[in-house]
Parts: structure tokens; C-alpha cells; sequence
């Protein structure tokens, strides 16, 4: 389980790499080397701050993004976490305050210091929640038998499911059905975060709940290509 390991770099390494070099250029005693820094690193890192945000609100990733796993000796389809988009923006945000709070910390008097030691305090908690998540998350698993949240925390049955208020959507119906941890909104872009189109996952259960028959074909290379196909066709 977990985020995928480029995921991680791509969160830590902005703030890491800002933080060495403020330290390089204050270890060396040229103040006067501040300034040119600040000029070039500030820029940038607004602007990877746009483009994170420009990731997270991009909607249409998949469909083709179902992977092949095994859950409990059974094939499955996996969704896989998809922590990039994320960890663009809260990276670079993170070399942003960092690259302020020690800035702060240059200024005389002690308001200005202790807002940075306050802004580094609360950006490194928010990074540190964000590793917990990205370690703890796991995939989304389809198999015959039912669908396996983050991993196979929870497990919801096939017969737990039912439609929701748009054809393509679904519900909990049974929550008593549900193994290990409670689902109380089966809401899978909220759970974890899918390198998978909604539209594309809510059409795939459509298809499973409409065609039980389809189901134990689940988890073969073969049935990953015709659900494609079918998918695809309907999109055209």
C-alpha cells in the first residue's frame, strides 16, 4: 500500500531543496546573496503553485487506468492512488513558506520571527498529515465478490450497493453489509484520490450491477479490454 514513491519526492523535494539554499547562503555569511535568491526562487515557486492547482481541479484523467491486482488469491481491478496532483501543489507551497519564514526570521524584533517559527511549525504538520495519508492510502480494488476500498479497509459487497439518484451513480444500501471499517458515503474520489475519471468508475459499476453475470470475469485481461471497448464507445 501507499503513494506511489515519486509522489513523496515531488512533495519533499521544493521545501528541501529551499531550505538548503537559505542555509547555503547564510552559512556562507553573504547576506547580500539573499536577495538574488529570493528573486529567483519566489517566482518560480508561485508558479508551480498555479500549476498544482491547475492539476487539481483537471477532471478528466482515465479512462484506460484500471490495473490488474490480486486481492485475497482472487484477480481484481485496481484503482490506484494518485497523490501527484496534490503533492505538486503542497510541495511548492511548502517551499513558498518556507522561503517566507526564513525570510522572517532575518527581521529584527520578535513579531515578525515568531509568525515564521509559527508558519514553519503549521506547514511542516501539514506535510507530515499528508505523508501519514499518502503512506496509510491504498487502491481501489473491483473483484467479483465486491469492491475493496483503500486497500480492503472497508470491503462492500455487491449486494450492499444500490442506485443512486443518476443511473451512472451508486449507494450504500446495506450498510450492514459492509466488512472492516464503516462506509457511511461510498464516494470514491473523496476516499482516495483516483488516477481514475469518476465517469469512468461510476460507468464500470453501472455495468457490474446491471450484468451480474459479467462479474467473474472481473480481474482478467480480458475483461479489462472489453469493458475499455465498451466504455470507449460510449464516450464516442
Amino acid at each position: 500500500m501507499g503513494a506511489r514513491p515519486a509522489d513523496y519526492a515531488v512533495l519533499l523535494a521544493p521545501p528541501a531543496v529551499v531550505a538548503a539554499a537559505v542555509d547555503i547562503v547564510l552559512i556562507a555569511d553573504e547576506p547580500e546573496a539573499f536577495l538574488p535568491l529570493l528573486l529567483i526562487l519566489q517566482p518560480l515557486t508561485v508558479l508551480g503553485i498555479v500549476v498544482g492547482l491547475v492539476q487539481l481541479t483537471r477532471s478528466t484523467r482515465g479512462p484506460s487506468t484500471f490495473t490488474l491486482r490480486v486481492y485475497r488469491g482472487e484477480p481484481a481491478f485496481a484503482a490506484l492512488p494518485a497523490f501527484r496532483p496534490q503533492c505538486v501543489f503542497n510541495g511548492l507551497l511548502s517551499a513558498a513558506l518556507v522561503l517566507m519564514a526564513l525570510n522572517g526570521l532575518r527581521v529584527a524584533g520578535r513579531i515578525v520571527p515568531t509568525m515564521a517559527w509559527a508558519i514553519l511549525l503549521v506547514n511542516g504538520c501539514t506535510v507530515l498529515l499528508l505523508l501519514f495519508r499518502m503512506i496509510r492510502s491504498g487502491p481501489l480494488l473491483l473483484t467479483a465478490d465486491g469492491l475493496a476500498i483503500d486497500g480492503g479497509r472497508s470491503f462492500v459487497p455487491w449486494a450492499a450497493l444500490g442506485p443512486g439518484p443518476d443511473g451512472s451513480q451508486w449507494v450504500i444500501a446495506h450498510p450492514e453489509m459492509v466488512e472492516g471499517r464503516p462506509v457511511k458515503r461510498f464516494q470514491p474520489g473523496q476516499d482516495v484520490p483516483l488516477d481514475v475519471s469518476l465517469w469512468f468508475l461510476y460507468r464500470t459499476m453501472y455495468t457490474y450491477m446491471q450484468h451480474p453475470e459479467q462479474r467473474p470475469a472481473i480481474g482478467s485481461a480480458q475483461e479489462l479490454e472489453r469493458l475499455r471497448g465498451t466504455l470507449a464507445r460510449q464516450v464516442t
